[in-house]
């Protein structure tokens, strides 16, 4: 895996996507954070990798759903209670 900036990728879109035409995986960052993933991908495996990353992506959004609820407590909540809370959410949207 290697990592470019965002400058780079603006300044040298060709290099940097050279580089992930290769086998590794470029990481984008901005301010020294990642903000994207350029992937190798032929025509051949351009659905994969699509799919891959969409996998990739509902899991690391479970994952968090699942870590807020425990720190919220709503973790353990019954299917009733969580059907009142939806009840009551509705019912105030409605005026």
């Amino acid at each position: 895996m290697q990592f470019a900036t965002f400058k780079d990728l603006r300044l040298k879109t060709a290099a940097v996507l050279g580089r992930a035409g290769g086998r590794d995986s470029v990481v984008i960052t901005r301010r020294g954070k990642p903000v994207a993933v350029l992937v190798p991908a032929t025509e051949e495996s351009v659905e994969e990798v699509l799919r891959a990353a969409a996998a990739a992506r509902l899991r690391s959004t479970v994952t968090k759903a699942r870590e807020d609820a425990a720190r919220a407590g709503t973790d353990r909540m019954m299917p009733r209670q969580i059907d009142s809370v939806i009840r009551r959410a509705r019912s105030a949207r409605r005026g």
